[in-house]
């Protein structure tokens, strides 16, 4: 019996034979790459590593249809910690997200590349914990051997917890984070709380609807990862108050104008980074973070000029930054904001009427038509998507 071995030169290569071999393994993704070395290259007993397989198992699942109804805020322990499914695709969108800000490099989805890009931040964050683990032991009086951070607590105190945080971002379950938790977070009025929400679902509608802001996730996640961590560890606190009243205000602000204003995509890397960094140095809050951002100031004429109702690009964000200004006068005058939810608008100078119309009468000029019919004054924001064709006959 003669029985032929291929030892592939590197994991590609033998993630091209599998798929090549008829349907086998036809939907294997780079996420279940990384999940490979995660579980068994990267950590060492072996019945850790099928224990950490099944637990990424677990949460690789299809996430429940309510899945709220079995998550109760607990005081006494981290909602970080407790099993949900996400599915796969939030992870290897959390994977993306966090390698990304750990490396502070733009990191590409395509090909199945971002495996070698994540297994750099994986051993970049064990190198890390394995140095700080190994000063702790040094003044430390234990005769304890040193269990080195592996792989299975890589995935447990930064996959998991990334991917649960964003799986709440994106489903607008922020009801569930701990830091808007009244058992936890005592001190935050309902006012403050209600403002948080509304900023995070704004915040959820440009990210999702507009593609100039996506990389705002990566700060974004940033931030609700250290706000549950501070939730979790002091209840709040001086930290907590300064990523919620400092840095998300900023957050909401670059990510309107990255939507607006379309920068490159490394000039949105750039934005993006330097509020991380602001976020690692307590010291650079109030600095020029803040002063030397010139497009800031532009953000009124940017919206004057943007046209958006030209795209479907622009109409959602135009639902989002007109959603967003309700709930902030229904905050002003002591009202409660509503459940969040997808809206959209409708033109008020409507974009085609009969000849002859009343509109006709009122607007005879074809070019001032033109130049204010996609202006965000002429938008008002619906419930639900209106019908394509609405009578206007007055």
């Amino acid at each position: 019996v003669h029985l032929l071995v291929c030892i592939p030169e590197t994991s590609r290569i033998a993630r091209n034979i599998v798929m090549s071999q008829g349907r086998k393994g036809m939907d294997n993704e780079a996420v279940d790459d990384f999940k490979g070395l995660v579980c068994f290259r990267y950590t060492l007993d072996e019945d850790d590593m099928y224990q950490t397989f099944d637990q990424w198992d677990e949460l690789a699942a299809e996430p429940a249809a309510a899945i709220s109804s079995s998550i109760t805020n607990d005081s006494s322990s981290s909602s970080l910690s407790k099993p949900i499914a996400v599915g796969r695709d939030i992870i290897s969108s959390a994977c993306l997200l966090r390698a990304s800000a750990a490396l502070r490099t733009k990191i590409r989805s395509r090909g199945g590349d971002e495996v070698y890009e994540w297994e750099r931040w994986l051993r970049q964050e064990l190198w890390l914990q394995n140095q700080l683990l190994a000063k702790q032991h040094e003044k430390s009086t234990s005769t304890t051997p040193l269990q080195p951070w592996q792989g299975k607590d890589f995935f447990a105190k930064k996959i998991q917890p990334a991917s649960i945080v964003l799986h709440k971002f994106r489903t607008r379950q922020f009801d569930e984070f701990s830091f808007l938790s009244k058992d936890v977070n005592k001190k935050m009025t309902k006012k403050e709380r209600s403002s948080v929400i509304a900023r995070l679902d704004f915040l959820r509608d440009v990210i999702m609807g507009v593609t100039s802001a996506k990389e705002a996730e990566i700060v974004v996640l940033d931030i609700l990862l250290r706000a549950e961590e501070e939730a979790a560890s002091n209840g709040g606190g001086s930290s907590l108050d300064r990523y919620l009243e400092e840095f998300l205000p900023l957050v909401e602000s670059w990510t309107l104008w990255m939507a607006l204003t379309r920068p490159s995509p490394m000039q949105r890397h750039a934005r993006v980074f330097s509020l991380l960094d602001a976020m690692d140095d307590v010291d650079s809050v109030g600095a020029g973070i803040f002063a030397e951002e010139d497009e800031m100031e532009n953000l009124k004429a940017a919206m004057d000029e943007y046209e958006f109702g030209a795209s479907a690009g622009g109409k959602r964000l135009a639902a989002a930054i007109l959603k967003r200004m309700s709930t902030h006068l229904m905050l002003e005058e002591k009202k409660g904001i509503p459940d969040g939810g997808d809206v959209s608008v409708d033109f008020i100078l409507p974009s085609k009427f009969a000849k002859g119309s009343e509109w006709e009468k009122q607007w005879p000029e074809e070019e001032q038509r033109v130049e204010w019919m996609n202006r965000i004054g002429n938008l008002a924001l619906v419930s639900s998507r209106p019908r394509s064709r609405t009578a206007r006959k007055t």
